[in-house]
């Protein structure tokens, strides 16, 4: 399996494993253990070394079965976890530190990840103990999560020891936006691209069209769709891919997605065929929908956006002067439908901290970019 040199001390393959998907789990569910532990330690036979997590899947019970599953094995596997943004606080990202060693039953993290932005805690502050957790040898290295070029850029400037290595991103065939936002600034800085969601969660892409084109190629390859969009999106020295499934069948598909090369202008076509166009939707077509994807809970209204008793990070108050500013936004999700009138209805399925923040900067005013499911 091809790897990325993260650092001196890290190698991480081009594919390793997500274990965000236990997140609705808990220790008194009746999830089966041993379905995960196993699966994990397949996925580590074949080659996908590199385990992905967080404190907040399902409260910390993920990195614990994790630890059953790896610390007898641990030499072999790269571990990388994160930090939420309540916990930006110098003090409170040792605690969490501590307690994700613990959990995961090791001594050392190998890449730990601030999940999300934090603008109400200077990112000094959060860096300083970082740097301090590498100096004790219980980090080996630094990444974040879901930054854009702006929040780089702010972190970057008050480094002192510590370099970012790595930034975790939805990236798919779907969604392609960090191509756009954030590639070449990353590989301008040798910060590496972590894709969660490669596979955009079992659809791989959407609509019709883009699967007829994707299953040609795979009877042309002999290999599944899965595998070619894993091989097309790590085919640059940039990206690795952390899909994650519990299938033993699909976590071996998943390590063989780099065991063959397609022609020069397949590649082209993935890329000029796979590759949803945002459109602009007029806000007052857009309902927010209480089934989105992840089953977040979500605002209904502007006063409940603007009041973020939810306490979101950053709220949308603080993301619409971002918008404002020029930053760059990530289209939000839309299904369409049809209304009980007949006209067109797009249901908010993803992206709903984006949408108030836009509401809130153009005041209703203006249409916004969105990715539209075709189903």
């Amino acid at each position: 399996m091809k790897s990325h040199r993260i650092n001196e001390k890290i190698q991480i393959p081009y594919i390793g494993q997500g274990f965000g998907g236990i997140r609705d789990g808990s220790k008194n569910s009746n999830l089966d253990e041993n379905v995960y532990i196993e699966a994990l330690q397949f996925g580590v036979d074949v080659g996908l070394t590199f385990i992905d997590t967080a404190e907040a899947y399902a409260d910390g019970y993920s990195e614990e079965l994790i630890g059953k599953a790896l610390s007898s094995i641990r030499g072999k596997v790269q571990i990388g976890t994160k930090f939420s943004p309540e916990n930006h606080r110098y003090k409170d990202v040792i605690k969490s530190a501590e307690k994700s060693l613990k959990r995961l039953d090791t001594e050392y993290i190998d890449i730990y990840q601030i999940h999300w932005p934090n603008q109400n805690i200077p990112i000094s502050e959060t860096l300083e103990a970082l740097e301090h957790l590498i100096e004790q040898g219980k980090i080996l290295s630094v990444g974040v999560c879901n930054f854009s070029v702006r929040d780089l850029l702010e972190t970057i400037s008050v480094l002192d020891s510590v370099k970012i290595v790595t930034n975790q991103v939805e990236y798919n065939l779907f969604d392609r936006f960090s191509e756009y936002a954030l590639f070449e600034f990353c590989s301008q800085n040798d910060v590496k691209i972590i894709a969660y969601s490669p596979l955009d969660k079992g659809r791989t892409t959407d609509g019709d069209t883009r699967r007829k084109f994707l299953n040609q190629l795979s009877i042309k390859y002999g290999k599944s769709i899965e595998q070619i969009a894993l091989n097309w999106l790590t085919s640059s020295d940039l990206v690795t891919a952390i899909p994650t499934t519990r299938n033993k069948s699909h976590i071996l598909q998943n390590s063989q997605s780099l065991d063959f090369v397609m022609d020069d202008k397949d590649y082209e076509l993935i890329d000029l065929t796979c590759n949803a166009v945002p459109e602009l939707i007029n806000v007052h077509d857009i309902e927010v929908s209480l089934n989105g994807e992840g089953a977040r809970k979500v605002y209904q209204n502007m006063n409940e956006a603007i009041e973020n008793k939810l306490n979101l990070c950053p709220s949308p108050v603080e993301l619409s002067k971002f918008i404002l500013e020029g930053d760059l936004i990530k289209p939000v999700r839309l299904r369409l439908r049809v209304g009980a009138d007949g006209g067109k209805v797009y249901d908010l399925i993803e992206g709903r901290l984006r949408y108030w923040a836009w509401v809130i900067a153009f005041d209703s005013g203006k249409p916004i970019p969105a990715y539209v499911r075709q189903d």
